[in-house]
């Protein structure tokens, strides 16, 4: 059996969409669904979507037993060692790793994003998980500086770019009138900066674009309610699957995101991307992808970069495009990560 652990079962679709590649991944290195684990918080979704086996990922007992007859326990991807959005997620992390250490299972770190993280604890623990590893991948330079200050050795095909990278760009015929997308997330601002929002979404509507809201994770779907309430002419979409995304993102206009895998997926669906920067991996990606962002505190700049964006849409698409092929081959180093300590 290989255990897979990570943030799964909870609709976000990034960590979603982080499992299926790394599932189409071990199945492409000969590991049948039927022999993959993961711990999620919703069984039932994560069998149906992914075609896995499940635990209940406080379920730590059965945790325990399962590795003592598992081979490998990957954890990740994504932004699972940080103290920003909870104070139990790296303790969480952490416990899984260290049973996994206890039980003999080897450790692949896959793909993931570190920090921020407050508390200088955590910090030195992160770093002695990398240290014990049979492998890692970090997605980001951020990554790469934080272990390299912990004195840990990074490889050079361990600095790679977020696996969803690994999957082909496309890009979808649009059909009806163009929009720009937009998703926003929980955040602790949200309130003292709504009505900036709402005074910055009427100045790109002017424009002359409608505006859809795409909720992608946990909790955005409230924030498009309240932001329709003072501006009826936003539409509201139903959230995103990983079956439809293409085809969902793919009839944008743009699409405004303050979710790191809207940027991705957005990208990846042939759209061209502005980010809301909140958090460093939003920084790392849009220089990798070479998109633009706008900072929380600048937002009264948004208008004014849509307009760009869209001024120059078919340059910028352009250069997406070409970043695109490029992330691509970076993205190809988790999967080698994969067949390393499988191969291990």
């Amino acid at each position: 059996m290989i255990v897979v652990s990570g943030y799964h079962g909870y609709g976000n679709l990034g960590d979603e969409a982080i499992l299926a590649v790394l599932c189409e991944g071990l199945t492409d290195l000969g590991v049948p669904r039927s022999e993959i684990v993961v711990l999620t918080g919703n069984a039932q979704y994560t069998k149906s979507v992914h075609g896995v086996q499940t635990v209940d990922r406080y379920d730590l007992k059965r945790v325990w037993q399962l590795l003592g007859r598992s081979r490998l326990l990957i954890s990740g991807g994504g932004s699972l060692f940080q103290d920003v959005t909870s104070k139990r997620t790296i303790p969480y992390y952490l416990g899984i790793t260290e049973m996994a250490f206890r039980r003999n299972v080897p450790v692949a770190l896959y793909g993931h994003g570190i920090g921020p993280i407050g508390a200088s604890v955590y910090r030195k623990l992160v770093a002695r998980v990398f240290r014990l590893s049979a492998g890692f991948t970090v997605r980001d330079s951020f990554s790469v500086q934080f272990l390299e200050k912990h004195k840990v050795y990074v490889p050079v095909d361990a600095h790679t770019v977020d696996p969803v990278f690994q999957w082909p760009a496309t890009v979808m015929e649009q059909r009806g009138t163009p929009v720009i997308g937009l998703n926003l997330r929980p955040y602790p601002k949200w309130r003292q900066q709504f009505q900036d929002w709402v005074r910055v979404l009427k100045d790109i509507f002017a424009l002359g674009y409608g505006i859809r809201f795409i909720p992608i994770g946990p909790g955005d779907a409230e924030l498009g309610l309240m932001l329709q309430r003072h501006l009826p002419r936003l539409e509201l979409s139903e959230p995103i699957a990983l079956d439809n995304f293409r085809s969902q993102l793919g009839q944008l206009r743009l699409f405004i995101s303050m979710r790191l895998h809207g940027v991705i997926l957005g990208a990846l669906s042939g759209v061209v991307p502005i980010a809301l920067n909140y958090d460093p991996k939003i920084h790392a990606t849009c220089e990798q992808l070479g998109c633009r962002w706008v900072e929380l505190v600048e937002l009264d700049l948004l208008p004014r970069l849509t307009r760009d964006v869209l001024e120059n849409y078919a340059l910028n698409r352009d250069q997406q495009t070409h970043q695109l092929a490029r992330l691509r081959q970076y993205a190809a180093r988790n999967q080698d990560l994969l067949r390393q300590v499988l191969e291990g």
